[in-house]
């Protein structure tokens, strides 16, 4: 006897009927019934297809209302993707990787930045710069305008694929690093930093920028680095 669908088949069906306009933008899904009468399988299995098709950010699912269709956004799937690899980045070597990757994102759109960045998107990381320096005694008001600041270079290219990757992996990784030992005087140096990157771009140098943000990067993440070890050190200490 064949097997009968799965929550993967079922799902697969469901997205290309959304992709080919079966299923419009907004349409409510059949009910839980009908879908179990359709495939021939229990409630289970539609609610696993219905968490893939969720993954994919084919479901706008409100509380306690059915779920309806929801278009494919390239910034939905990679929180998708984001969600999906927190495990994957919650220990020490999956934020290097991280990081890693972010160097290489980040030196390379500076680069773009200093011969394509408007003065518009120039001004919008001054305006981060500044409202950084208004609050390096307010640990989760600067870390929202350091975040901003970033983002702008992600915005620089006009490439929604680089936002995207900005949004779903470098906001989280920078707003759930621990808090440094001095941040006070960490978030100046950073900042300080952030000033001599915006100079580089202005003065069309890109090499001069490109070393400041890795140094500025590195030692960032160092910071986490030590920070790790010194709770280490007192968890143990506390044994």
């Amino acid at each position: 006897m064949a097997a009968g669908p799965t929550a993967f088949t079922i799902s697969e069906s469901l997205a290309s009927e959304i992709h080919n306009g079966v299923l419009s933008q907004g349409e409510m899904f059949p009910s839980e019934r009908d879908l179990c009468e359709r495939f021939g399988v229990g409630r289970d299995t539609v609610r696993n297809a219905m968490t893939n098709l969720q993954a994919m950010g084919l479901v706008d699912h409100s509380r306690g209302k059915r779920p309806r269709v929801a278009a494919p956004t390239l910034s939905r799937v990679m929180a998708s993707v984001a969600e999906a690899a927190r495990y994957f980045f919650s220990g020490a070597e999956g934020k290097a990787h991280l990081e890693q990757a972010r160097l290489f994102m980040e030196t390379s759109m500076l680069r773009y930045a200093v011969d394509h960045a408007t003065n518009a998107q120039i001004a919008r990381m001054v305006e981060a710069i500044e409202t950084c320096d208004a609050n390096i005694h307010d640990t989760a008001a600067f870390r929202r305008a350091d975040v901003r600041f970033h983002r702008v270079l992600a915005e620089v290219p006009g490439n929604p694929i680089f936002v995207a990757l900005h949004e779903a992996f470098v906001e989280g990784l920078m707003k759930g690093r621990q808090i440094p030992a001095d941040p006070q005087e960490h978030f100046r140096r950073s900042n300080e930093e952030h000033k001599q990157i915006v100079n580089a771009v202005l003065d069309k140098d890109p090499g001069r920028g490109e070393a400041v943000l890795k140094r500025h990067l590195e030692r960032t993440y160092a910071t986490y680095f030590h920070a790790t070890l010194d709770r280490g050190v007192r968890d143990d200490a506390a044994e």
